[in-house]
């Protein structure tokens, strides 16, 4: 019979491999003492660069965040119990103070009475995972919420262009023409905006589609920077939903309001202001709805927005950093 034992040895050395390159965290945890054993990248995916001395179920419990101890605690005991697989993902709170997501399993030992006395498994981190889901369920949220603006936004071009429309075809070559101008400012934050534009530029990309409104929106620059990927797409995004807001509800939904934008840059930072007037009194609004927490968020860690609602009309001040 041959000798197996190289074999053994290279499939221990196989399984270190797999646990280290996989950031595999491996754990049998003494429910008498409540006591764990586990390899090193154990403590490390819960933050620790040095294995700690002792590890327990409470001290996993305390880094388990407090919105999913009891379902974590829950669940442990019912397999436990019934002698099934410990399996669950959950947020934990890394000895770095950051906020992280395990996927984990333990199955059960027990002796020959049938008695629980221990159990075995493995974690491992998802936070990367996790934060893309996230950001797909964003990505969708915020499609749904584009589909429906785009649909009003149409609407209202539908209805402009028949005004002054004599006949068919000059309906259909106006609607064209706004469509197409609408698309242009949709390519901009879906693309991976390579090309530079200047503040100015995507605003008239944004309201190219309604030429009617263009003596109704004064844009008034003293000087601005060209933007460049996510600053350009977070601020078309801006005054995508500030627009669209605009015709669907506030100073251009009605016949005398108007917009005044100015854009003003201050060293490395560029400042834009919208002010509407003239339209109907703007009533008190939620800052919590998808349009307003997007127009909030879209500018993320390269400046900030302030929206405000006062009754004379929709306020929103826009800082970009530049430098």
């Amino acid at each position: 019979m041959p000798d197996l034992s190289p074999f053994a040895e290279r499939s221990a050395e196989h399984l270190r491999l797999i646990l280290e390159t996989g950031h595999i965290g491996i754990w049998e945890l003494d429910l008498a003492s409540g006591v764990a054993i586990r390899n090193r990248q154990h403590d490390q995916l819960f933050g620790y660069d040095e294995p700690l001395d002792e590890w327990t179920y409470d001290l996993f419990m305390e880094h388990v965040v407090p919105e999913d101890r009891e379902r974590v605690d829950r669940l442990q005991k019912e397999a436990i119990e019934k002698g099934t697989i410990w399996s669950f993902d959950c947020a934990i709170r890394s000895a770095k103070g950051e906020k992280r997501w395990i996927s984990a399993a333990g199955r059960p030992l027990s002796n020959a009475d049938g008695k629980v006395l221990q159990l075995i498994g493995q974690v491992i981190d998802i936070t990367e995972t996790k934060q893309r889901e996230d950001r797909l369920v964003l990505l969708t949220d915020e499609l749904n919420h584009r589909v429906r603006n785009m649909l009003a936004v149409i609407k209202s071009i539908v209805r402009l262009s028949s005004r002054k429309a004599g006949d068919l075809p000059s309906f259909a070559q106006a609607l064209e023409g706004r469509v197409e101008a609408l698309a242009r400012s949709h390519r901009l934050m879906v693309s991976d905006a390579s090309e530079s534009l200047t503040p100015s530029a995507i605003l008239e990309a944004e309201i190219a589609a309604f030429p009617e409104m263009e003596e109704r929106i004064e844009v008034d620059v003293s000087d601005e920077t060209p933007l460049t990927g996510a600053k350009g797409q977070g601020l078309a995004l801006v005054f995508h939903e500030l627009t669209t807001n605009a015709l669907k509800y506030g100073a251009l939904s009605g016949a005398n309001g108007k917009v005044r934008v100015t854009i003003n840059q201050f060293d490395s930072q560029l400042e834009i202001a919208w002010r509407e007037s003239g339209g109907p009194t703007v009533e008190p609004i939620h800052d919590d709805g998808f349009g307003s927490l997007l127009i909030s968020d879209a500018i993320g860690s390269v400046g900030k927005v302030d929206l405000r609602f006062p009754p004379h009309g929709v306020e929103c001040d826009i800082v970009l950093k530049t430098g």
